[in-house]
Protein backbone atom coordinates (compact mmCIF):
# COMPACT_ATOMS: atom_id res chain seq x y z
CA UNK A 1 0.00 0.00 0.00
CA UNK A 2 1.34 3.50 -0.94
CA UNK A 3 0.31 6.20 1.51
CA UNK A 4 0.18 9.70 -0.05
CA UNK A 5 1.34 12.69 1.67
CA UNK A 6 -1.82 14.56 3.09
CA UNK A 7 -1.06 18.12 2.16
CA UNK A 8 -2.48 19.53 5.39
CA UNK A 9 -0.54 17.50 7.19
CA UNK A 10 3.07 19.19 5.71
CA UNK A 11 1.13 22.71 6.37
CA UNK A 12 0.63 21.81 9.39
CA UNK A 13 4.49 20.73 10.37
CA UNK A 14 5.36 23.77 8.74
CA UNK A 15 2.98 26.09 10.84
CA UNK A 16 4.01 24.31 14.08
CA UNK A 17 7.94 24.64 12.96
CA UNK A 18 7.42 28.46 12.49
CA UNK A 19 5.60 28.47 15.87
CA UNK A 20 8.69 26.98 17.55
CA UNK A 21 10.99 29.46 15.36
CA UNK A 22 9.06 32.01 16.54
CA UNK A 23 9.00 31.58 20.02
CA UNK A 24 12.99 30.90 19.67
CA UNK A 25 13.21 34.43 18.18
CA UNK A 26 11.02 36.19 20.98
CA UNK A 27 12.95 34.08 23.64
CA UNK A 28 16.06 35.12 22.69
CA UNK A 29 15.25 38.84 22.14
CA UNK A 30 13.61 39.08 24.98
CA UNK A 31 15.93 37.03 27.32
CA UNK A 32 16.48 39.52 29.74
CA UNK A 33 13.43 39.94 30.65
CA UNK A 34 12.53 35.93 30.55
CA UNK A 35 15.55 36.05 33.01
CA UNK A 36 14.24 38.96 35.16
CA UNK A 37 10.89 37.10 35.27
CA UNK A 38 12.64 33.97 36.38
CA UNK A 39 14.96 35.29 39.18
CA UNK A 40 11.81 36.85 40.13
CA UNK A 41 10.03 34.00 41.35
CA UNK A 42 12.88 32.62 42.97
CA UNK A 43 14.48 35.49 45.03
CA UNK A 44 12.11 38.64 44.38
CA UNK A 45 10.31 40.02 47.10
CA UNK A 46 6.30 39.53 46.82
CA UNK A 47 5.40 42.61 48.33
CA UNK A 48 6.22 46.02 48.35
CA UNK A 49 9.23 47.95 50.03
CA UNK A 50 6.91 50.46 51.98
CA UNK A 51 4.21 47.65 52.88
CA UNK A 52 6.71 45.71 55.15
CA UNK A 53 8.53 47.27 58.36
CA UNK A 54 12.21 47.03 57.66
CA UNK A 55 14.90 45.24 59.48
CA UNK A 56 16.16 46.55 62.89
CA UNK A 57 18.67 49.72 62.57
CA UNK A 58 22.01 48.30 63.63
CA UNK A 59 23.62 50.23 66.49
CA UNK A 60 27.11 50.93 65.48
CA UNK A 61 28.28 52.10 69.42
CA UNK A 62 28.03 48.27 69.75
CA UNK A 63 30.58 46.31 68.60
CA UNK A 64 27.55 42.90 67.92
CA UNK A 65 26.68 45.42 64.29
CA UNK A 66 30.41 45.25 63.11
CA UNK A 67 31.32 41.79 61.00
CA UNK A 68 35.55 43.01 61.99
CA UNK A 69 36.77 45.21 64.48
CA UNK A 70 40.92 45.63 64.99
CA UNK A 71 39.79 44.15 68.83
CA UNK A 72 38.27 41.29 67.53
CA UNK A 73 38.82 37.99 66.08
CA UNK A 74 37.59 37.38 62.85
CA UNK A 75 38.17 35.91 59.40
CA UNK A 76 39.66 39.53 57.97
CA UNK A 77 42.70 38.76 60.28
CA UNK A 78 43.50 35.77 58.36
CA UNK A 79 46.85 35.68 55.92
CA UNK A 80 48.10 33.40 53.84
CA UNK A 81 51.15 31.34 55.22
CA UNK A 82 53.40 33.36 52.65
CA UNK A 83 52.22 36.46 54.86
CA UNK A 84 54.76 37.22 57.79
CA UNK A 85 52.61 37.14 61.17
CA UNK A 86 53.01 40.78 61.97
CA UNK A 87 50.88 43.09 63.51
CA UNK A 88 48.37 45.01 61.33
CA UNK A 89 49.26 48.26 60.55
CA UNK A 90 47.47 51.03 62.34
CA UNK A 91 46.27 52.74 59.22
CA UNK A 92 42.30 51.63 58.89
CA UNK A 93 40.42 50.81 56.42
CA UNK A 94 36.79 51.15 56.27
CA UNK A 95 35.42 48.17 54.37
CA UNK A 96 31.95 47.89 52.84
CA UNK A 97 30.95 44.29 51.91
CA UNK A 98 29.01 43.09 48.74
CA UNK A 99 25.75 41.35 48.45
CA UNK A 100 25.33 38.16 50.25
CA UNK A 101 21.57 38.50 51.06
CA UNK A 102 19.45 36.41 48.59
CA UNK A 103 16.08 35.81 50.37
CA UNK A 104 13.10 36.95 49.05
CA UNK A 105 11.51 37.69 52.46
CA UNK A 106 12.41 41.25 52.62
CA UNK A 107 13.75 44.04 50.68
CA UNK A 108 17.20 44.00 53.17
CA UNK A 109 18.74 42.07 54.96
CA UNK A 110 17.66 41.69 58.99
CA UNK A 111 21.35 41.66 60.55
CA UNK A 112 20.66 38.29 62.28
CA UNK A 113 20.71 36.54 58.41
CA UNK A 114 22.56 33.96 59.42
CA UNK A 115 23.01 32.87 55.80
CA UNK A 116 24.05 36.11 54.71
CA UNK A 117 26.28 36.33 57.50
CA UNK A 118 28.26 32.91 56.84
CA UNK A 119 28.74 34.38 53.73
CA UNK A 120 30.41 37.69 54.78
CA UNK A 121 32.28 36.39 57.53
CA UNK A 122 33.60 33.36 55.25
CA UNK A 123 34.27 34.34 51.98
CA UNK A 124 34.06 38.09 52.12
CA UNK A 125 36.21 39.06 55.21
CA UNK A 126 38.72 36.03 54.28
CA UNK A 127 39.35 36.78 50.78
CA UNK A 128 38.57 40.67 50.14
CA UNK A 129 38.77 42.65 53.73
CA UNK A 130 42.03 40.26 54.58
CA UNK A 131 44.07 41.76 51.95
CA UNK A 132 44.40 45.09 53.69
CA UNK A 133 45.52 43.48 57.02
CA UNK A 134 49.07 44.16 56.57
CA UNK A 135 49.14 47.99 56.31
CA UNK A 136 45.64 48.05 57.80
CA UNK A 137 43.32 47.75 61.19
CA UNK A 138 39.95 46.51 59.21
CA UNK A 139 36.55 47.95 60.30
CA UNK A 140 34.18 46.33 58.65
CA UNK A 141 29.96 47.31 59.40
CA UNK A 142 27.02 44.79 59.06
CA UNK A 143 24.24 46.87 57.43
CA UNK A 144 20.95 46.38 55.73
CA UNK A 145 21.88 45.29 52.52
CA UNK A 146 19.96 45.50 49.90
CA UNK A 147 18.57 41.95 48.59
CA UNK A 148 20.45 40.87 45.31
CA UNK A 149 17.36 41.13 43.36
CA UNK A 150 17.61 45.03 44.33
CA UNK A 151 20.12 45.01 41.59
CA UNK A 152 17.50 43.21 38.77
CA UNK A 153 14.18 44.86 39.61
CA UNK A 154 13.63 48.86 37.47
CA UNK A 155 11.96 50.37 40.40
CA UNK A 156 10.92 52.11 43.60
CA UNK A 157 11.22 49.11 45.46
CA UNK A 158 15.02 48.78 45.00
CA UNK A 159 15.72 52.46 45.38
CA UNK A 160 14.53 52.59 48.29
CA UNK A 161 16.21 49.30 49.56
CA UNK A 162 19.21 50.67 48.21
CA UNK A 163 18.83 54.15 49.45
CA UNK A 164 18.35 52.15 53.17
CA UNK A 165 21.30 49.85 53.06
CA UNK A 166 23.13 53.31 52.05
CA UNK A 167 21.79 55.42 55.26
CA UNK A 168 23.48 52.28 57.27
CA UNK A 169 27.01 52.56 55.50
CA UNK A 170 26.78 56.43 56.09
CA UNK A 171 25.91 55.92 60.25
CA UNK A 172 28.85 53.17 60.57
CA UNK A 173 31.58 55.18 58.90
CA UNK A 174 30.63 58.28 60.92
CA UNK A 175 30.94 55.50 64.39
CA UNK A 176 34.46 54.53 62.30
CA UNK A 177 35.52 58.26 62.47
CA UNK A 178 34.33 58.48 65.97
CA UNK A 179 36.74 55.20 66.82
CA UNK A 180 39.62 56.36 64.79
CA UNK A 181 42.47 58.85 65.47
CA UNK A 182 41.03 62.70 64.71
CA UNK A 183 44.38 63.04 62.61
CA UNK A 184 44.53 59.25 61.44
CA UNK A 185 44.78 59.02 57.68
CA UNK A 186 42.34 56.01 56.08
CA UNK A 187 41.79 53.85 53.21
CA UNK A 188 38.16 53.38 52.20
CA UNK A 189 37.28 50.25 49.91
CA UNK A 190 34.38 47.72 49.02
CA UNK A 191 33.15 45.12 46.35
CA UNK A 192 29.82 44.71 44.37
CA UNK A 193 27.28 46.61 46.69
CA UNK A 194 29.45 48.12 49.12
CA UNK A 195 31.65 49.54 46.21
CA UNK A 196 28.31 51.14 44.91
CA UNK A 197 27.97 52.93 48.74
CA UNK A 198 31.46 53.21 48.76
CA UNK A 199 31.68 55.63 45.89
CA UNK A 200 28.49 57.52 47.29
CA UNK A 201 30.00 57.66 50.53
CA UNK A 202 33.28 58.85 48.78
CA UNK A 203 31.46 61.63 46.53
CA UNK A 204 29.13 62.63 49.92
CA UNK A 205 30.74 62.48 52.72
CA UNK A 206 34.78 62.80 51.73
CA UNK A 207 35.78 64.37 48.61
CA UNK A 208 34.32 67.96 49.40
CA UNK A 209 35.70 68.00 53.13
CA UNK A 210 38.61 67.97 55.35
CA UNK A 211 38.57 64.25 55.45
CA UNK A 212 39.92 63.97 51.35
CA UNK A 213 43.56 64.61 53.06
CA UNK A 214 43.29 62.28 54.97
CA UNK A 215 42.22 59.66 52.47
CA UNK A 216 45.04 56.99 51.34
CA UNK A 217 43.01 55.80 48.65
CA UNK A 218 39.65 53.98 47.54
CA UNK A 219 39.50 50.89 46.45
CA UNK A 220 36.27 50.83 44.90
CA UNK A 221 35.87 47.45 43.19
CA UNK A 222 33.36 45.37 41.22
CA UNK A 223 31.25 48.03 40.47
CA UNK A 224 29.88 50.30 37.23
CA UNK A 225 31.80 53.18 38.84
CA UNK A 226 32.79 56.04 36.59
CA UNK A 227 35.28 58.61 37.19
CA UNK A 228 32.54 60.84 36.93
CA UNK A 229 30.88 59.10 40.42
CA UNK A 230 34.25 59.92 42.72
CA UNK A 231 33.38 63.31 43.70
CA UNK A 232 36.49 64.43 42.06
CA UNK A 233 38.71 62.53 43.50
CA UNK A 234 41.37 61.25 40.84
CA UNK A 235 41.63 58.05 39.52
CA UNK A 236 44.77 56.08 40.45
CA UNK A 237 47.93 56.37 37.82
CA UNK A 238 50.77 54.86 40.00
CA UNK A 239 51.52 52.09 42.47
CA UNK A 240 52.22 55.03 45.00
CA UNK A 241 49.47 57.48 44.54
CA UNK A 242 47.66 58.57 47.00
CA UNK A 243 44.49 60.84 47.80
CA UNK A 244 43.31 58.73 44.53
CA UNK A 245 40.40 55.88 43.41
CA UNK A 246 41.10 52.56 41.68
CA UNK A 247 38.81 50.05 40.64
CA UNK A 248 38.19 47.46 37.86
CA UNK A 249 35.69 44.89 36.60
CA UNK A 250 37.35 41.31 35.89
CA UNK A 251 36.23 39.41 32.48
CA UNK A 252 37.77 36.25 31.58
CA UNK A 253 38.69 35.73 27.92
CA UNK A 254 36.90 37.75 25.69
CA UNK A 255 33.49 37.90 27.54
CA UNK A 256 31.28 41.10 27.79
CA UNK A 257 30.97 41.23 31.53
CA UNK A 258 28.28 42.32 33.45
CA UNK A 259 28.43 46.40 32.97
CA UNK A 260 28.66 45.52 28.76
CA UNK A 261 27.15 48.97 27.06
CA UNK A 262 28.56 51.83 30.42
CA UNK A 263 30.73 54.42 29.11
CA UNK A 264 34.24 55.51 31.10
CA UNK A 265 34.00 52.03 33.19
CA UNK A 266 37.07 52.89 36.38
CA UNK A 267 39.75 50.20 35.74
CA UNK A 268 43.13 50.79 37.23
CA UNK A 269 45.16 47.48 36.15
CA UNK A 270 45.90 45.51 39.66
CA UNK A 271 49.09 44.06 37.94
CA UNK A 272 50.79 47.69 37.16
CA UNK A 273 48.58 50.21 39.07
CA UNK A 274 47.91 52.08 35.63
CA UNK A 275 44.72 53.10 34.28
CA UNK A 276 45.41 52.79 30.43
CA UNK A 277 45.39 49.63 28.57
CA UNK A 278 49.20 48.12 28.94
CA UNK A 279 49.27 45.13 29.83
CA UNK A 280 49.99 43.31 33.05
CA UNK A 281 51.80 39.62 32.55
CA UNK A 282 51.56 36.69 34.88
CA UNK A 283 55.35 37.51 35.96
CA UNK A 284 53.84 40.54 37.48
CA UNK A 285 50.82 38.48 39.37
CA UNK A 286 52.54 38.67 43.02
CA UNK A 287 49.52 35.68 43.92
CA UNK A 288 45.87 34.86 43.49
CA UNK A 289 44.06 32.83 45.95
CA UNK A 290 40.78 31.37 44.67
CA UNK A 291 37.68 29.63 46.63
CA UNK A 292 35.34 26.94 44.86
CA UNK A 293 31.98 28.45 45.48
CA UNK A 294 30.64 32.12 47.16
CA UNK A 295 28.12 30.83 49.18
CA UNK A 296 28.10 27.53 51.90
CA UNK A 297 31.20 25.32 52.35
CA UNK A 298 31.64 22.42 49.14
CA UNK A 299 31.75 18.89 50.33
CA UNK A 300 35.33 18.49 51.65
CA UNK A 301 36.49 21.79 51.28
CA UNK A 302 38.59 23.84 53.75
CA UNK A 303 37.34 27.06 53.90
CA UNK A 304 40.08 28.52 55.68
CA UNK A 305 42.95 27.81 53.14
CA UNK A 306 44.30 30.25 51.33
CA UNK A 307 46.43 28.99 48.94
CA UNK A 308 48.75 31.51 47.15
CA UNK A 309 49.13 30.63 43.31
CA UNK A 310 51.51 33.26 41.82
CA UNK A 311 51.11 34.13 38.24
CA UNK A 312 47.53 33.01 37.88
CA UNK A 313 46.17 35.11 36.36
CA UNK A 314 47.51 38.36 33.49
CA UNK A 315 45.20 41.56 32.76
CA UNK A 316 44.72 44.08 30.97
CA UNK A 317 42.41 47.08 30.87
CA UNK A 318 40.38 47.66 27.30
CA UNK A 319 36.85 49.68 27.41
CA UNK A 320 36.46 49.64 31.15
CA UNK A 321 36.90 46.29 31.60
CA UNK A 322 39.48 44.25 33.25
CA UNK A 323 40.04 41.02 30.90
CA UNK A 324 41.94 38.13 32.18
CA UNK A 325 43.39 37.16 28.26
CA UNK A 326 45.35 33.51 30.09
CA UNK A 327 43.57 32.23 33.38
CA UNK A 328 46.04 29.73 34.49
CA UNK A 329 44.22 28.15 37.22
CA UNK A 330 41.12 25.66 37.92
CA UNK A 331 40.82 27.55 41.42
CA UNK A 332 37.98 30.35 40.09
CA UNK A 333 35.39 27.84 38.46
CA UNK A 334 32.54 30.81 39.55
CA UNK A 335 31.27 32.88 36.20
CA UNK A 336 28.46 35.22 36.34
CA UNK A 337 26.63 37.30 33.71
CA UNK A 338 28.97 37.66 30.58
CA UNK A 339 32.02 35.53 32.07
CA UNK A 340 32.57 38.16 34.68
CA UNK A 341 34.79 36.62 36.91
CA UNK A 342 33.01 38.77 39.64
CA UNK A 343 33.05 37.22 42.39
CA UNK A 344 37.24 36.63 42.52
CA UNK A 345 37.84 40.62 41.68
CA UNK A 346 40.30 40.77 44.65
CA UNK A 347 40.65 36.83 44.94
CA UNK A 348 43.34 37.13 41.58
CA UNK A 349 45.38 40.23 42.70
CA UNK A 350 44.95 39.05 46.40
CA UNK A 351 48.78 39.54 46.81
CA UNK A 352 49.36 42.33 44.17
CA UNK A 353 46.55 44.42 46.36
CA UNK A 354 48.47 43.31 50.10
CA UNK A 355 51.24 44.91 48.86
CA UNK A 356 50.20 47.90 47.30
CA UNK A 357 47.90 49.12 50.29
CA UNK A 358 51.19 48.86 52.11
CA UNK A 359 52.99 50.90 49.49
CA UNK A 360 50.29 53.51 49.44
CA UNK A 361 50.19 54.06 53.26
CA UNK A 362 54.33 54.35 53.12
CA UNK A 363 53.95 57.15 50.24
CA UNK A 364 51.03 58.92 52.18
Amino acid sequence: MTIEANPGSKRGFLYTGLVFLLLAVLGYLFRGELLGGAMAWQIGPDHNFADHPSPLAPDYSSNAAWAALPATQDPADERPAQVPATPAGDTPVFFIHPTSYLNKASWNQPLDDETANWIVDQRVLRHQAAAFNSCCSVFAPRYRQATFYSFIEDGDNATQALELAYTDVVSAFREFLQRIPADSPFLLAGHSQGTKHGARLLAEEIANTALRKRLVAAYLIGFSITAADLGGVPVCSSATQTGCAVGWNAIDGNGRGAFAGIDNLLCVNPLNWSNDDSYGAHELNAGAIGYAAYGQAQEGEDITALVVEPGAADAQCKDGNLFIPDLRSDSFPQRMLGNSMHLYDYSLFHMNIRHNALARVAAF
